[in-house]
């Protein structure tokens, strides 16, 4: 095994890192603290690694003094007493370098039972210039702080926002308030909320993009959910997962869907049910929101999102019937990016898509297109809303339509998608 590891190192100081554009946010470098970073697998985060490897190397740190493991190569296998292979390895290669200088990341690390052990030793007797990394959500920042006994700082990573979507494709000077502009941007958000955030397939042609969602969704399936957890019945969780996606934007029931699975002649215990909605919670597929009220133990009633639209593109292409759901679900994941937490929906006899409630109070409706059919009922529910938290702004995000609402001391600002993120 340490030949295997002395290969891998070395592979990596003799290959050049190719520099990608750079994410929005800022990991921090030379912190003395261990520095933890999840993400789901789609959002490109090898790249995210190496372009903080190429910071290092462009501010004078010799690329000997990095070592990068990525723990999916198929190559490792190892159990974590004995990842000291690592280290020997290294002092093998380079046994003139100090070890308190070396930058250590370590990919995937969570593939690796007892990985903590490892990686405090060597922040407490090498060096703390250590980045780890992991495509698991139940590792969420506070687990993670407690596992490293409060040695790390941690960070969530997700896919391409539409800021980043814009310079990914290369549309860095787009003027958002130019009528000249409107059909290219119009064009682009539709692309993004589309296919969204998966970079790789920004460039590919429809038919490439359609055949690499379907190929992902199975390879997350198999790869995340039915290997790892050692499912026995593939075609049940196939048919939860699209069952779970047909409520996407809505309120669920796993007493609904039971149904609807023993309806089709399954045979499970319910239980069932709710472990595979703790797997998919951990590799990123889906978000709950719950109803708000003040007291905890009456958000029970909960609406299901998806943390990314490509899941619901993945197993169904019919666009047309589903631009207003991509819509709202683009909507939640920015919402989700600048609240965590604290996002709700409204709900009595009428309802209100998004409440964040924080020190402040914000109100969100979503709406693709406001036309004669729906505006009362949309600007009703938004006036509701807002009298009941007592504020004077609330949003109506559409696909393309633009212009203030007032009534009595109230504002209602309809507006695009587009120009909502681009602005805030």
């Amino acid at each position: 095994m340490k030949n295997i590891f002395k290969q891998i190192i070395s592979d990596f100081h003799m290959t050049d890192v190719k520099k990608w554009n750079k994410r929005d946010i800022e990991i921090p470098i030379n912190t003395g603290k261990i520095i933890s970073v999840i993400w789901p697998r789609r959002s490109w985060k090898s790249y995210l690694l190496f372009n903080i490897i190429n910071y290092l190397t462009s501010s004078w740190i010799d690329k000997t003094n990095i070592v990068y493991i990525n723990f999916e190569d198929e190559r490792i296998n190892i159990s974590w007493e004995n990842l000291q292979i690592i280290i020997d390895a290294y002092l093998e290669l380079y046994n003139d370098k100090k070890l308190n200088n070396i930058y250590f990341f370590f990919d995937e690390i969570q593939n690796i039972f007892g990985w903590e052990k490892f990686i405090r030793r060597i922040y407490d007797t090498i060096s703390q210039n250590i980045f780890i990394t992991w495509s698991n959500a139940k590792l969420l920042s506070k687990e993670i702080s407690t596992s490293l006994r409060w040695r790390s700082l941690s960070f969530e990573v997700l896919p391409l926002s539409f800021k980043e979507f814009l310079e990914f494709s290369w549309f860095t000077d787009i003027n958002i308030y130019s009528s000249l502009w409107k059909a290219n941007i119009i064009n682009l958000q539709k692309e993004y909320i589309t296919w969204w955030w998966f970079p790789e397939i920004i460039s590919f042609k429809k038919d490439l993009k359609i055949k690499t969602l379907q190929e992902y969704f199975d390879v997350m399936l198999y790869n995340d959910i039915i290997e790892r957890y050692k499912i026995k019945d593939v075609s049940l969780l196939k048919n939860f997962v699209k069952s779970l996606l047909q409520t996407t934007t809505k309120e669920y029931s796993i007493n609904k869907i039971w149904n609807q699975l023993k309806s089709l002649w399954f045979k499970f215990d319910k239980n069932s049910l709710y472990d595979f909605l703790e797997y998919l919670d951990t590799i990123y597929f889906w978000k709950s929101v719950s109803k708000f009220d003040h007291a905890l133990s009456k958000q029970t009633l909960k609406k299901f999102y998806l943390f990314d639209n490509w899941f619901l593109n993945a197993i169904s292409f019919n666009f047309s019937d589903n631009y207003w759901k991509l819509l709202e679900n683009t909507v939640f994941i920015e919402l989700y990016r600048k609240y965590s937490e604290n996002i709700f929906f409204l709900k009595n006899w009428n309802e209100t898509d998004f409440v964040i409630n924080n020190k402040e109070n914000y109100i969100y409706q979503v709406c693709y297109d406001l036309n004669i059919d729906n505006y009362d009922r949309e600007i009703n529910w938004c006036i509701t809303a807002m009298n009941k938290f007592n504020v004077l702004k609330s949003y109506l995000i559409t696909f393309e339509q633009e212009k203030d609402i007032k009534i009595d001391w109230k504002t209602i600002k309809v507006i695009p998608y587009y120009k909502w993120v681009l602005e805030n």
